[in-house]
């Protein structure tokens, strides 16, 4: 994304001073020198507030007391942004923003807001194109929601306390919410994923749902099979008996779906379709004989697992009464062990006084005590097995029930004797009524999708989601999200020999899931950057590990990352008598020696080959204690501003009080 910085503007409190403004060149390599206490360090959040930053890290005092707004300009592809942020006053942050936009802004004498925070956030989103879907939406803990614009700010910054830090390696990654997300999102911003992929990963998380949803009701569906082959039989013997069917046909011999079809078949006749046999009437009897025998034999096991299941409720609850009751006799015989502790260190009894040996009644109360303790021990806890039992016939009286259920509605289906028209079933307005039941009954069972619809659901939601599984294709994410990171590893590689590290044909690895990198020695050894000493080599790598992945970006056809990346004082490493001496000590413009020099002309021509690589398609601004002739004779540099001397510095003098 094609986004870099071209001015920083500042608004004095005071409105007789005009507003201020610090002009960076597009993709160059920028460089605001100037001593200690001028400012630099207030160029990153400067830039990240005006960019939506969910706080004001700004330097209080001196600088947010000076100015009442702070804005920056940016360029993206042919048009321009301003974005202007409030300075917050007592408050910690404040939402009121303005933002203009065209191929020229002009810039006003006094900022006015006309926006939010929120919505510039929003825009920024749009403007990057970054997804608005969430990348796993089976997660709501706030890390793994969508990815915004604010999350590529990571790969934008190296602020002082980071650019050599051993155990940070991105901006804010040393934050638990900022660390989790970024590792999260990490294939995305690397193109292994992208905004096509994650809108089927979301359809695929629907029907995968939904698909779960069907299976569960299929499954209970078919845990009341047995209860529901039972009804619909009966209903088949019942419009036996009447003459609606052939009395050929078994319920026995057909299976659950052949069933089915039968039930419909006999709902689309009529009364006029009726005729009553002796044979079919004889069945018909036999049949409720069976079920009555089937009613007996399901009451009475149902009756014995009843028993087993009182008798072992009964042996738990006996179990928890006699804990409490030897719970009652330790308590009262612990005094016991009381007692023969204050006898046993002076021999003296603690009621009347005397002096004596304990006595084989005391001994006896003790032993007592500890038989008591080690009974209790052993029915502390139920056996395994017992609740296993238990629960088994817990199960077993549930299956029982619900089979009994069953059959005793069968019976009612086929010899409703309760029914007053019962001695009239055979008339053809009984027919008739018959008839209008067992359609209601069809049309019940079928809804509830043992027509197989539910069946056929399932299979082309499978078939869908194989479909989708394969266009997702997640190996061949993994394939191009490691792509990316060995591309990144070789631009890395590249770009070590270039500065001051002591390992620099030591192969690197990025760590993503622990947002590091780590450094493999020619032994086969693994170190992570915390385990390597000396600030150099972590500077080193935060440079080049930044670099390349600028570099990365920048090849991309789209990428969401801003093509601009700040340094804050690099150099840093280099001063460390300095960085040691106390504050009113230390020298307002340190000086390197011509060893530290060279050192610290690597760092701009390892950036400046970077920006060579990607043809000037990034920019990077250096904030830096180290003058001119640091860089003197790299490419591609441009001094910004020196901040050295009287009243030159980020604020002047005359808007302080």
């Amino acid at each position: 994304m094609y986004f870099q910085v071209e001015k920083i503007i500042l608004w004095s409190k005071k409105v007789q001073y005009s507003y201020k403004t610090v002009d960076f060149c597009c993709d160059k390599i920028n460089v605001i020198t100037g001593a200690s206490r001028t400012g630099k360090s207030a160029i990153i959040p400067i830039i990240d507030y005006c960019l939506g930053d969910g706080q004001c890290q700004i330097p209080v005092n001196t600088i947010r007391d000076a100015c009442s707004w702070f804005g920056i300009i940016v360029k993206i592809d042919e048009k321009k942004l301003l974005l202007a942020r409030r300075e917050p006053g007592q408050h910690k942050v404040t939402d009121d923003m303005m933002l203009m936009e065209g191929e020229e802004i002009e810039i006003p004498e006094i900022p006015g807001k006309n926006t939010t925070c929120k919505n510039v956030r929003r825009y920024l989103d749009e403007l990057a194109r970054v997804t608005f879907l969430e990348l796993n939406q089976d997660e709501f803990n706030g890390f793994t929601d969508r990815p915004s614009f604010r999350d590529m700010m990571a790969f934008c910054y190296q602020t002082q306390n980071i650019v050599a830090n051993a155990n940070t390696l991105f901006y804010k990654a040393d934050t638990m919410e900022h660390r989790t997300k970024l590792i999260n999102i990490f294939p995305y911003i690397l193109g292994a994923i992208t905004p096509e992929i994650l809108a089927k990963r979301q359809e695929l998380n629907e029907l995968q749902k939904k698909l779960k949803r069907k299976e569960r009701e299929l499954q209970k569906m078919q845990e009341v099979s047995e209860k529901w082959r039972i009804e619909i039989g009966s209903w088949i013997n019942a419009a036996k008996e009447i003459g609606l069917i052939d009395a050929k046909y078994s319920t026995d011999t057909l299976d659950f779906d052949a069933q089915m079809n039968l039930l419909k078949r006999i709902s689309q006749k009529s009364s006029e379709d009726t005729v009553i046999l002796k044979e079919n009437v004889e069945a018909a009897s036999k049949e409720i004989i069976s079920l009555r025998k089937q009613e007996n034999r399901i009451s009475m096991e149902l009756s014995k697992y009843k028993s087993r299941y009182i008798e072992m409720t009964q042996f738990i609850d006996s179990i928890d009464e006699y804990r409490k009751t030897l719970t009652i006799q330790i308590d009262r015989l612990s005094i016991s062990k009381w007692l023969n502790e204050l006898i046993s260190q002076n021999e003296i009894c603690p009621f009347c006084g005397s002096k004596h040996n304990v006595d084989g009644q005391m001994r006896e109360l003790i032993g007592n005590l500890e038989d008591l303790e080690e009974e209790s021990e052993e029915i502390a806890e139920i056996p395994v097995a017992f609740e296993r039992e238990y629960s088994i016939v817990q199960g077993k009286i549930s299956e029982l029930t619900e089979r009994l259920g069953a059959v005793q509605k069968s019976i009612k289906i086929q010899n409703n004797k309760k029914d007053k028209t019962y001695n009239q079933k055979y008339t053809l307005e009984s027919v008739s009524r018959f008839l209008g039941k067992l359609q209601y009954a069809e049309e019940t069972y079928r809804a509830i999708g043992y027509d197989g619809e539910l069946q056929e659901e399932i299979s082309e939601l499978q078939k869908k989601i194989i479909v989708l599984q394969n266009e997702i294709n997640e190996g061949g994410i993994r394939k191009r999200f490691a792509s990316a990171l060995e591309n990144i590893e070789l631009k890395i590689m590249k770009l070590l020999p270039l500065l001051d590290t002591e390992r620099p044909e030591d192969s690197v690895k990025i760590d993503y899931k622990n947002l590091t990198i780590t450094v493999t020695s020619k032994s086969g050894r693994k170190d992570y950057l915390w385990e390597i000493g000396s600030g150099s080599n972590w500077l080193s790598y935060h440079i080049s590990v930044s670099l390349a992945f600028q570099m990365f970006f920048a090849e991309q056809k789209h990428s969401p990352i801003p093509q601009f990346i700040v340094y804050d004082q690099p150099s840093q490493v280099y001063f460390p008598n300095k960085a040691a001496q106390k504050e009113e000590d230390k020298d307002a413009d340190p000086h390197l020696e011509d060893e530290d020099i060279l050192a610290v002309k690597k760092i701009f021509e390892a950036m400046s080959e970077a920006m060579e690589k990607t043809k000037h398609q990034m920019q990077i601004i250096v904030l830096e204690h180290a003058d001119e002739s640091a860089w003197e004779g790299v490419s591609n540099m441009h001094l910004v501003e020196e901040w050295r001397g009287e009243n030159n510095k980020l604020i002047p003098n005359e808007w302080l009080d």
